[in-house]
C-alpha cells in the first residue's frame, strides 16, 4: 500500500449555501480534480426532500433543473471521481491504481421532527498520495466551510430582557406576601399575575437553554434561525419566506417585551 495522507472530518454547523457560494466550491473542486494523477471529473449527487436523488457532471443542473428547483434540496454531494478507474482483481476485491486519491465534499440537512436537535452538517474528505497536493486542498476547502454565512438569527438578548419584567413580577409577589391588596387576592387577579410571571420566566429559562446549555431543537430554528438552506430554487422561495416570517418574529417578540414590561411594572407601584 502506498504511503497516503488526508482527513476525513464533519462540521456541525448551520450553512446557508447560495449558488455564488457553491461556485466557490466547484471552482477550487474542479482545480483538485485537474491536479489528479489521472484525468478526473466532478460529480454531483443530490438528494431531494423526496428522499429521490440525481447525478450530474454540469454545475447547470444543480441550480437550474427545473425538477431540481421543485423540491427542496436535503444533501448536496461534490466528488471528484477519476475518468477511467482501470480497476483490476485482487484475490476477492475490486483494487484500482487510483483508489488512493479522493476529494469530496458533502452539504447534508437531516430531515428533522419538531424538537429534534440534530445539527445540519458538512462533510470534507481528502486523501491523496502527494502530501502538498493534500495539505493544499484541505486547508483551502476548511477556508471555504468557515466563510459559509450561518444565517440570520434572533439576538437572544432578547429573550435576556423579559429578566427585567420577570424582576419586578417578583418583586411584587414578594410585597404581597406581607399585604393583602384587593387586586391580588381575587382569582383573576392571581390568574393573570402568575400567567404574565411564568410567561417572563420562560423567555428568560429560553435564553439560559440557548446560551449555557446549548439547546436548539427544530423548532427554535425554525423560528428564530440560523436555520439551513440551498439558496436556489425553491430552497431560495423557501428561504425569504423564513427570513420575512423571522423579522415578524422579531417585532412580536419586541413588542411583547414593551407590553409585559409596562405590566409588571404597574404591578410594582401598586
Amino acid at each position: 500500500m502506498s504511503l497516503t495522507t488526508g482527513v476525513e472530518e464533519t462540521y456541525y454547523k448551520n450553512f446557508v449555501l447560495t449558488e455564488d457560494g457553491l461556485k466557490n466550491f466547484h471552482k477550487m473542486m474542479e482545480n483538485a480534480a485537474q491536479r489528479f494523477p489521472a484525468p478526473a471529473e466532478l460529480v454531483y449527487t443530490i438528494v431531494n426532500s423526496d428522499f429521490r436523488y440525481f447525478q450530474t457532471k454540469r454545475l447547470e443542473d444543480v441550480t437550474h433543473d427545473l425538477d431540481v428547483q421543485k423540491l427542496n434540496i436535503i444533501q448536496l454531494v461534490m466528488e471528484a471521481q477519476f475518468v477511467d478507474q482501470n480497476a483490476h482483481i485482487d484475490g476477492d476485491a475490486v483494487k484500482s491504481p487510483l483508489e488512493n486519491w479522493n476529494i469530496r465534499v458533502i452539504f447534508n440537512i437531516p430531515q428533522k421532527d419538531f424538537w429534534d436537535t440534530r445539527s445540519d452538517r458538512i462533510t470534507l474528505r481528502v486523501k491523496s498520495e502527494d502530501r502538498k497536493w493534500a495539505t493544499d486542498y484541505i486547508n483551502k476547502l476548511e477556508d471555504l466551510i468557515y466563510s459559509i454565512p450561518r444565517g440570520n438569527r434572533t439576538p437572544t438578548i432578547i429573550f435576556w430582557l423579559f429578566v427585567i419584567p420577570l424582576f419586578f413580577m417578583i418583586k411584587t409577589y414578594v410585597t404581597q406576601l406581607t399585604t393583602s391588596a384587593g387586586w391580588f387576592t381575587t382569582p383573576g387577579g392571581r390568574l393573570m399575575f402568575f400567567a404574565y410571571t411564568f410567561a417572563s420566566a420562560l423567555m428568560v429559562l429560553s435564553g439560559i437553554a440557548v446560551d449555557f446549555l446549548g439547546y436548539r431543537p427544530n423548532a427554535f430554528r425554525i423560528m428564530f434561525g440560523p436555520e439551513s438552506r440551498f439558496v436556489w430554487g425553491q430552497g431560495k422561495v423557501d428561504h425569504e419566506a423564513r427570513e420575512q416570517a423571522r423579522q415578524i418574529v422579531m417585532w412580536v417578540m419586541g413588542s411583547t417585551f414593551i407590553i409585559f414590561l409596562l405590566i409588571s411594572i404597574s404591578y410594582a407601584i401598586r
